[in-house]
């Protein structure tokens, strides 16, 4: 090989390997305004979601304790004290529940979204099986429909213990949303 044909073969492979460099020096940029970008986003949407969860975890766990007393036995608790304002106060905390519902839904991701909307549902089929409960007794306390009464028992112990376990697996998605920095794709 000639020296005139080596001389530009050896500017041709710096130019490449200039050129290679710069592209890869591009794309290592790129990606870190990408990570920066998306770790920002992520932190300017992890306040508002901070203080929706916050208060519907608030909310729902209110609601739990609330209906927990079904959780604890549905055989010795005294279903008597489901009166007007226990179902009341249950209605209550329910519409409260559903209120902030709303601010998780729209604050999301969807996985979350989705959890909050089982408890909000699960939160009105409990009012609604505490008050048809209710309604089975009389002012004495007492029911006329004992396989109904047993069988909604039943249903209220059920769906207290699952709401319980939603609002755990939510408070645990949660941390998770919030601890995600959006470092990682």
């Amino acid at each position: 090989m000639d020296a005139g044909t080596a001389a530009v073969l050896g500017a041709l492979a710096g130019s490449v390997a200039t050129i290679g460099a710069a592209l890869a020096t591009g794309w290592a940029q790129r990606e870190g305004a990408r990570i920066t970008a998306r770790s920002e986003h992520r932190r300017q949407r992890r306040e508002p979601r901070h203080g929706a969860y916050k208060a519907f975890i608030a909310e729902a766990s209110g609601f739990r304790d609330y209906v927990g007393v079904f959780t604890v036995s549905y055989t010795v608790f005294p279903y008597d004290r489901v009166d007007v304002m226990f179902s009341g106060r249950c209605e209550e905390l329910a519409d409260a529940v559903r209120e902030k519902w709303v601010d998780v839904a729209l604050a999301g991701p969807k996985k979350l979204a989705d959890i909050a909307t089982s408890l909000e549902r699960l939160s009105n089929v409990l009012v609604f099986r505490v008050v048809g409960l209710r309604r089975l007794l009389d002012s004495e306390g007492r029911t006329q429909e004992t396989s109904t009464y047993d069988s909604i028992k039943e249903l209220i112990a059920k769906d207290a213990e699952e709401f319980e376990s939603e609002l755990d697996r939510f408070i645990s998605v949660a941390q998770a949303t919030l601890d995600d920095d959006g470092s990682l794709k």
